[in-house]
């Protein structure tokens, strides 16, 4: 369990160096992504393990590929 806990926290981490590095700001995200921003914040916390259908909308969201958006995750 601790590697899946691992996992979600490098990832949230990724998400959140890909969108600063963009310069957005959650709200940016949140409309961009249509989620509420209490669940993009739990993504970026590394809370929730997305779904497939959610890392598809994110890589279009910072215009990245899977692979890209998964990188070093």
């Amino acid at each position: 369990m601790a590697t899946k806990r691992t996992l979600q926290v490098t990832f949230g981490q990724r998400c959140r160096a890909l969108r600063l590095e963009r310069g957005l700001s959650q709200m940016d995200m949140v409309r961009r992504f249509d989620l509420s921003l209490s669940h993009y914040q739990k993504l970026e916390r590394g809370v929730l393990d997305p779904r497939l259908s959610t890392l598809r909308k994110l890589s279009k969201s910072f215009s990245v590929s899977l692979s890209e958006l998964l990188n070093g995750v």
